[in-house]
């Protein structure tokens, strides 16, 4: 029988502007389903807010970011992926492999990288100032 490995993800999706607080929190809700169903640890989940976005999206300029850290056996990133890839309000997703072999203790371990150390308040500003929708038409 093959032994499986506990891995440590995190992703991170984006969502439409126009999409509703109920719709976001149906897409978390499904990545946390997902994550159960598949016997994986969910370590923190963070709501990062409206955000211009680095580059127009599917005719989109912002849109609402949401970042998961779980622990996951084979086969949950790509049922999650599928869902995302399935859903309209979704419109980019990334995950990243974080360990190759992780254990109970590091999944639960404070994060020692300054980056997911600090709340998100601290590494972004408030991106939506000076930004005027009039500009974004030009």
């Amino acid at each position: 029988m093959a032994v499986r490995k506990l891995r440590k993800y995190e992703l991170i999706y984006v969502v439409q502007p126009e999409a509703t607080d109920e719709d976001r929190g149906k897409i978390a809700e499904r990545v946390r389903d997902i994550i159960q169903r598949f016997e994986g640890t969910l370590v923190l989940e963070e709501d990062w807010g409206k955000r211009k976005l680095a580059y127009e999206i599917r005719k989109f300029n912002k849109g609402f970011y949401s970042y998961f850290v779980f622990g996951a056996y084979a086969g949950t990133v790509q049922e999650i992926e599928r869902n995302l890839r399935m859903l309209d309000n979704c419109i980019r997703y990334l995950t990243i492999k974080l360990e190759d072999e992780a254990t109970a203790e590091s999944l639960t371990a404070k994060p020692t990288s300054e980056r997911r150390s600090r709340p998100m308040s601290a590494v972004f500003e408030d991106d939506d100032a000076g930004f005027d929708e009039e500009d974004a038409d030009a």
